[in-house]
């Protein structure tokens, strides 16, 4: 598993996408992509009972707060971690492996 450049990724739960889902963006954090190989973290709201964090590329499209999205499967490519955002680093536990793509 990798490791979060945050706090409480200890308590992360990780679950596989089998198949492609859509959300709402709550928030997005790329910033250091490039300082290491570090995955993006996306924090997802799935329905209005499901909110998840999606771990990806750097490369996965960039969305802002409200943007609708389709997270698609992705492979863990054993990057050096996942960036904590520290808001939901803590309160989101749900987290896959995913890509990300805006609904136009």
């Amino acid at each position: 598993m990798a490791y979060a450049l945050g706090k409480c990724e200890s308590v992360w739960e990780y679950f596989n996408l089998t198949k492609p889902i859509k959300g709402v963006v709550l928030l997005q954090t790329k910033f250091n992509c490039g300082y290491a190989n570090i995955h993006a973290n996306t924090i997802i709201i799935v329905n209005s009972m499901d909110t998840i964090r999606v771990n990806g590329p750097c490369y996965t499209e960039s969305a802002q707060v409200s943007d609708s999205v389709i997270v698609s499967h992705y492979e863990n490519d054993n990057s050096a971690g996942a960036l904590g955002d520290g808001k939901y680093d803590c309160s989101i536990r749900k987290t896959c492996y995913g890509l990300i793509k805006k609904i136009r």
